[in-house]
Order: structure tokens, then sequence, then C-alpha cells
């Protein structure tokens, strides 16, 4: 039987942003990130206090482009961390109970939540 991805398993899987910014670099460049400016699949390092990844060149890429992420200020793990809610509840999860959850307004709460019926 395949175990149940727990809370205590959220924790230490996404255990801050930066983890959660990594594992959206994963996803997105699963070869490498390619630098449009050297014309190659190249090392990018992590910009410091940005979620930006910098080549070496100084080419600039940000893996929340594109992303439900993108322009966002709320921190990514509440946002991994809603998501883990709304998949593992059962009945479903409202903005009301995002928003207890996560420590954040209503109108957050709100946005996070449409995000879930929006596709890009």
């Amino acid at each position: 039987m395949k175990d149940k991805f727990s809370l205590g398993g959220f924790l230490k899987k996404y255990r801050n942003d930066e983890v959660c910014l990594e594992y959206l670099v994963k996803i997105k460049h699963p070869s490498g990130i390619f630098c449009k400016k050297c014309q190659k699949i190249t090392n990018f390092t992590k910009v410091k206090d940005r979620p930006v990844y910098q080549c070496s060149c100084g080419y600039q890429i940000s893996p929340l482009s594109g992303t439900i992420f993108e322009k966002t200020t709320t921190p990514l793990q509440y946002w991994f961390y809603a998501i883990f809610i709304m998949s593992v509840t059962r009945s479903g999860v409202s903005a009301k109970q995002l928003q207890r959850e996560l420590g954040v307004t209503y109108k957050t709460a709100w946005r996070i939540f449409k995000m879930k019926y929006q596709r890009k």
C-alpha cells in the first residue's frame, strides 16, 4: 500500500520558500536551464533575496514566470501548503478555511482558492 503524504511529510519536503522555488525549477527545467544569451544549457545560480536565477553571463530567469505564482507576494510555502490542503481534503476546502489555515487575509485566500479553477 502506498504511503499517504501527511502534514509532517509536507513540512519536511517543503520546509521553506527556497526549497519550493528549487522544486519549481526542477519541474520547469528538468534537463537544465537554457541560457538565451549563451545559447546553451548552463549552470544558473540563485540570486540572493529574489526568486530569480542567473547565468554567469548575467542572463536571468524567473521560475515563477508563466505560473500561478507569478507576481505574488505571498510566500511560496503558503501556496504549496494551500495546494496540499486542497488535494488531501475529501470534501473540498473554502477560501475562509484557507484564510484560517494560512493566517492570511481573506482576499489573499480567495485569490489562492480561485487559482485552482484557472488554467494557463
